[in-house]
C-alpha cells in the first residue's frame, strides 16, 4: 500500500466536501480552480478516484510479456531453403527470408521488425508504469499538505459545505474560498500528471505504428515449376 491508498479514505472525505462546495457555491469569479475544472473535465474527487484506480502493476506484467514476445519472435526457426528446386522454391525462399526479417529484424531492416516494435512497446509501458509511480506520489504529496492546511480545517469545520445547506444558512465566505483552494490544488496536481502523459504519448506514438508485412522478392507465379527429386 502506498502514501496515495493510505491517505484515500482521510481525503476522500475532504473532497466530498470540496465538491458540494464547488457545485453548489461556486468560487470567486477568478479563482484558478475555474480554468483547471474546464481544462480536466473532474472535480477533485473524481481526480482521486482516478488516481487511486491507477495501478502500475498489470502494466509492468504487460512490457515483461511483450519482451518474451520478442524473444520467441527472435528464436523462431523459418526454414528458408526448401527440399525442392525452381522458381517456386526460389520464390518459397523470398518469402520465408522476409517473413525472418519481418519478425526478428536482419538483413539490413534495423529496427523496422516485428521483435523490436515489440521491445520499443515494452519500453513505453516501462514508462507508463513509472508514470503511473509519479502521478500517484505526486497526488499524495499534494493530499498531505493539504490535509494539514489551515483550509482543510475551515472546510472541516464547515458541514454545510457538503451541498446540502437549507436557504436559512449562511456559509462564510472564507469557508468557499477555502474549499475553493483546495480543490485548486488537487486540480492543478492532476493537470500536472495529465500533461506529463500526454508528452509520453507524443513521444512514443510515431514509433508504435502498425508494421506492415514487405516483399522484397517476387511472388509465386501460376506458370512457376517445381522440380522434385526422390531422397
Amino acid at each position: 500500500m502506498d502514501a496515495l491508498a493510505r491517505l484515500e479514505p482521510v481525503a476522500h472525505d475532504l473532497l466530498r466536501r470540496v465538491d458540494g462546495s464547488l457545485v453548489t457555491l461556486g468560487a470567486p469569479p477568478e479563482h484558478p480552480v475555474w480554468p483547471l475544472l474546464r481544462r480536466l473535465g473532474a472535480t477533485p474527487a473524481d481526480a482521486l478516484a482516478f488516481f487511486v484506480g491507477v495501478d502500475e502493476g498489470p502494466v509492468r506484467a504487460a512490457a515483461a510479456s511483450l519482451r518474451d514476445r520478442a524473444e520467441a519472435y527472435e528464436a523462431a526457426e523459418i526454414p528458408t531453403g526448401p527440399p525442392w528446386r525452381g522458381t517456386a522454391a526460389e520464390a518459397f525462399a523470398a518469402y520465408a527470408a522476409d517473413l525472418r526479417g519481418h519478425l526478428a529484424g536482419g538483413s539490413g531492416r534495423g529496427e523496422d521488425s516485428m521483435s523490436a516494435r515489440l521491445r520499443a512497446t515494452a519500453a513505453c509501458l516501462e514508462e507508463v508504469a513509472d508514470w503511473c509511480r509519479r502521478s500517484r506520489d505526486g497526488l499524495a504529496r499534494t493530499l498531505a499538505e493539504i490535509l494539514a492546511s489551515a483550509q482543510a480545517v475551515t472546510v472541516r469545520s464547515h458541514p454545510d459545505l457538503s451541498g446540502f445547506a437549507s436557504a436559512a444558512v449562511r456559509v462564510p465566505v472564507a469557508a468557499v474560498a477555502a474549499a475553493a483552494d483546495i480543490g485548486a490544488r488537487v486540480l492543478a496536481a492532476a493537470a500536472e500528471a495529465v500533461a506529463d502523459g500526454e508528452a509520453l504519448d507524443r513521444r512514443w506514438r510515431p514509433g508504435l505504428q502498425e508494421l506492415a508485412f514487405r516483399r522484397t522478392g517476387a511472388g509465386v507465379r501460376l506458370d512457376d515449376t517445381i522440380e522434385v527429386h526422390p531422397a
